[in-house]
């Protein structure tokens, strides 16, 4: 009878240890999720990638590249735009700038794929938004390459995108941006669309949800791109395992989750930031579908170099699983040309742009 009584003893002294562990690894249950969401628990296939041989660009100090009609934009790290032929071999001169002066954009470029591309008369042209002014810039690209115009001019201008963190231009006087709360512990998805802003409506239930230290707002960080051909917005979060695709008009929306169960907030921001555990970091978005990388290092580990490896993941724009492929290597950007059925990827640990055979890849995304 004594042993029994020790052992029971133990048992609850052991449970009373435990249960505050647990209750503290334990979130609330904040999520972002639109809807139930959805889990992914494999992909189809793992595609094996052969680099294509002839292919050759030695540019320096390149972050985004992208893929348009016959040329590869690159965006570089000094704040201008390259322009290649697809093989890598010809230059046709940098455009687009950082400075004061008129067509020029205040303190950054925006990110290639936050910019509206279309074709005009058989001119190409972009427009690109500049928040700290609230411009939208025009800019014809086919003129630079013939040696004419060097600047982009305003096409319109206004107040409603000021601040917005980013404004992605989705169409002519289409734009769809990011506003924080005056706190900045919040975000808010909002479509400008000729003179009016509103709320997406989808999603006024995740943008209601608030991080409860501004240092934290880190965690609500995305990767968002557009696709005109699908009408759709596809947001890959930083630091939380899941992407959010949304209607162009807002009204619908679904989440996506490869695993288990979504990353609760509530959680990550009981951490110290170098613990937050890095998701997507890079995608990209054409008509037959997706893609997004994802690393699973944490900030610790990709800071210091301790964790390199990326898997880059595919979808269609139902949030269907495709395909996925490895890499042993951290990347800024990789873009696909379904034409000549390439896929370019930038080596960021060695500031080198690859090319890569893509057949399987597209035949995955368009079966």
């Amino acid at each position: 009878m004594k042993t029994y009584l020790n052992k029971t003893i133990k048992t609850i002294v052991t449970a009373l240890f435990i249960m505050p562990l647990l209750a503290s690894c334990t979130g609330d249950g904040k999520v972002l999720s639109i809807g139930e969401p959805e889990f992914v628990s494999g992909f189809p296939r793992t595609i094996q990638l052969k680099a294509v041989e002839g292919f050759n660009c030695d540019d320096m100090g390149i972050r985004k590249v992208k893929v348009i009609d016959s040329l590869l934009i690159i965006e570089k790290t000094n704040n201008t735009w390259a322009l290649y032929s697809l093989d890598g071999r010809k230059k046709y001169g940098e455009c687009l700038r950082v400075g004061n002066g008129p067509g020029e954009f205040t303190h950054y470029l925006p990110d290639i794929n936050w910019c509206y591309f279309f074709k005009d008369n058989d001119s190409l042209f972009v427009y690109a938004a500049d928040t700290f002014k609230g411009l939208i810039l025009e800019f014809n690209i086919s003129d630079f390459l013939a040696g004419n115009n060097r600047n982009p001019y305003p096409l319109m201008e206004t107040n409603l995108i000021i601040g917005a963190m980013p404004a992605i231009v989705y169409g002519e006087e289409k734009i769809f941006a990011y506003q924080y709360d005056n706190s900045c512990t919040n975000t808010k998805r909002m479509l400008y669309d000729g003179d009016s802003l509103r709320q997406m409506s989808v999603t006024k239930g995740i943008d209601e949800i608030t991080i409860s230290r501004q240092a934290d707002m880190n965690i609500l960080s995305r990767i968002t791109y557009y696709n005109a051909a699908a009408d759709k917005f596809m947001e890959a979060m930083v630091f939380l395992n899941q992407i959010n695709i949304i209607s162009g008009d807002g009204t619908e929306g679904k989440t996506i989750c490869v695993g288990k169960r979504l990353d609760d907030i509530s959680k990550i921001e009981k951490k110290d930031f170098f613990e937050f555990k890095n998701c997507y970091v890079t995608a990209s978005a054409w008509d037959e579908g997706f893609g997004a990388a994802y690393s699973g290092a944490t900030e610790f580990e990709r800071q210091t170099l301790q964790s390199n490896d990326i898997q880059i993941q595919f979808f269609d724009w139902e949030g269907n699983p495709k395909c996925l492929v490895e890499l042993p290597y951290r990347i800024s950007s990789f873009d696909i040309d379904f034409v000549s059925n390439i896929m370019y990827v930038i080596d960021s640990q060695n500031d080198k742009l690859i090319a890569y055979d893509a057949t399987e890849i597209v035949k995955c995304l368009k079966s």
